[in-house]
């Protein structure tokens, strides 16, 4: 953008806007470029842009049973990816330790400048508090009250922020993926459970975890891990959708199109088509997008869901109603965790707090 554009789009005045870039200029973060191309009239503007190698943050996703790790810049590309596993039965803090060890060793392997690496985002199964540091609960994990945040702060000397993993994956497609056209996100994630996170950008800017999994759909069935009876979860995860299938060592990209040649396929999809029905009416998202297991699901797939949801749903939020699915790469746990690092240490609070903070906590460690 030019600073024009910038100064009519923020409602900043063209002095301050030239007083900030200088600033942002002078510490890296953007610089000047020549438009390409552009017919003008007179003196063509000089345009500004990000400049994504400037600063990178560190992201970690804790899924249930494995861990990835990698760098990215400030346009969410990542590097230096590393992955390990771990059995639900590990004592937290040895996991944590591990974790530690092997963010270290990409750390040491990426070679960045320590001022450049702005901070942490970790995406963990389960609600996190409001302040975002403590990971509250995990229906699948059973971790409860985990400090995860201080525990690495005081172990990598950056600072911290947590955020539910699928909310984070959602934060990712919205600004990154195919949600950049859209005001709201449902993003759902098929894995070891199924779980949601909602994202609303623009003025009305709000995130909440969506536990879709836990709506009941056959009431009395099946015992939950949460405690409750006939969850969808119980249902339409991977635990059940392997057992329906028959085949263990099948691979999770081509666990719906198994279960979808299945007789008892109908009754599944019934059951994923009510909890889908009912979250949309309540957040009124104009786009769910659907990651995990379900991104290897057939074409098929989504039109049926294209076809049959709208339907159920308020007639104006059919409006702008659209399903997709995910568009980000693999790892997309660690894009969310690493998504959620630069809204809060780059683009929400800006790198020169966070450099101080980094540089406090290297100090004390």
């Amino acid at each position: 953008m030019s600073r024009a554009e910038l100064s009519r789009v923020t409602g900043i005045s063209s002095a301050g806007v030239t007083k900030i870039m200088t600033q942002m200029i002078r510490e890296g973060l953007v610089r000047e470029c020549d438009p390409s191309g552009a017919f003008s009239i007179g003196r063509p503007a000089t345009t500004v842009e990000i400049c994504p190698e400037a600063r990178h943050v560190l992201g970690i996703h804790l899924g249930a049973g494995q861990v990835h790790i990698a760098l990215s810049d400030a346009a969410l590309n990542l590097s230096h990816t590393r992955s390990i596993t771990y059995d639900l039965t590990e004592p937290v803090e040895d996991l944590i330790a591990r974790v530690s060890d092997l963010a270290r060793n990409v750390l040491h392997d990426g070679a960045l400048p320590f001022n450049q690496i702005l901070g942490i985002g970790v995406g963990v199964p389960g609600g996190v508090d409001p302040a975002r540091r403590v990971n509250t609960h995990s229906v699948l994990t059973g971790w409860k009250g985990i400090a995860f945040a201080e525990a690495f702060e005081q172990s990598l000397g950056l600072p911290v922020v947590l955020e539910h993993n699928a909310t984070a994956m959602a934060m990712a497609e919205a600004c990154y993926g195919v949600g950049r056209a859209a005001e709201s996100i449902l993003y759902l994630l098929l894995g070891k459970g199924i779980g949601g996170g909602f994202v609303q950008t623009g003025a009305a800017e709000r995130r909440s975890v969506v536990e879709i999994g836990h709506i009941v759909v056959e009431p009395g069935g099946r015992p939950c891990r949460c405690g409750g009876r006939g969850c969808l979860e119980r249902f339409f995860s991977e635990e059940p959708l392997s057992a329906l299938v028959g085949h263990p060592d099948l691979p999770r990209s081509k666990l719906v199109a198994a279960a979808m040649e299945r007789p008892e396929w109908p009754q599944l999809y019934e059951y994923l088509l009510q909890a889908m029905s009912t979250t949309v009416t309540l957040f009124g998202p104009e786009r769910v997008v659907l990651g995990g297991d379900f991104n290897g699901a057939p074409e098929r797939f989504f039109a049926d869901l294209r076809r049959d949801l709208p339907p159920r749903v308020m007639p104006q939020q059919r409006l702008k109603l659209a399903i997709e699915r995910t568009s980000l790469d693999e790892p997309v746990g660690v894009q969310g965790a690493a998504g959620v690092a630069l809204e809060q240490f780059l683009y929400s609070n800006g790198p020169l707090a966070a450099a101080r903070m980094s540089h406090r906590q290297s100090v004390r460690v």
